[in-house]
């Protein structure tokens, strides 16, 4: 089978990527592995996520078959167990991997995938405060909402760049300081830390410069 047996996706539209696949597929020649949550929202591919590819994989196949696996994140455990799998593929069996950046998998699993990187132009809704003038109770309501959204990791991260555009369409400056608590935002969306926790310092700090605080 040679040395890549199969195939990383590098895209923040996964169901896009999805789609494409699976289109000239016949039901039957493919399996999907997305974790969600009872809300849909999508989780880290874990072990025991791993563990049901693993025994997929070795159902005997006459034809290709395709092994889908979309996730926002994958855990070390489970890309170790997958390595296995992928250093030793059963015949007939085409492995896709989807993630949002080639940094979500280790080393020793991107060399053993063929990488595609899909860039497309991504537009953001409209942030939903007026940062220009922002209030205690508008920050409070909105963290609410928040929480009720239920959103993916990378929803998150969308929402805050969507607050960095509207911060540039109000023609508010940040310092250097300001800006990496939004580069420490992305890294806890990452991991999984609530969202109103992640977007309430850097709506305070908002307030408090529009306020006139340094």
């Amino acid at each position: 089978m040679g040395i890549f047996v199969g195939e990383l996706h590098i895209s923040t539209q996964p169901q896009d990527i999805v789609q494409s696949i699976t289109a000239p597929l016949a039901n039957g020649e493919y399996v999907i592995f997305n974790p969600t949550n009872d809300k849909g929202k999508e989780l880290e591919f874990r072990i025991n996520d791993a563990r049901e590819v693993i025994a997929q994989s070795y159902l005997a196949n006459d034809r290709e078959y395709f092994i889908i696996l979309n996730a926002p994140s994958y855990s070390i455990e489970a890309q170790n167990a997958l390595l296995k799998i992928l250093e030793e593929p059963p015949q007939n069996v085409h492995f896709v991997l989807i993630a949002p950046s080639k940094n979500a998998l280790l080393p020793t699993i991107l060399s053993r995938l063929h990488i595609h990187t899909h860039t497309s132009k991504k537009t953001f809704a409209p942030f939903e405060l007026n940062l220009k003038k922002l209030t205690l109770l508008e920050i409070y309501e909105f963290l609410r909402e928040c929480d009720k959204q239920n959103r993916s990791t990378q929803e998150i991260k969308d929402h805050i760049q969507a607050l960095l555009f509207a911060l540039q369409a109000n023609a508010i400056t940040l310092g250097r300081a300001e800006l990496e608590s939004f580069d420490e935002a992305i890294k806890l969306a990452d991991c999984y830390v609530k969202e109103s926790y992640i977007f309430l310092p850097l709506l305070l700090k908002i307030h408090k410069k529009q306020k006139g605080g340094q």
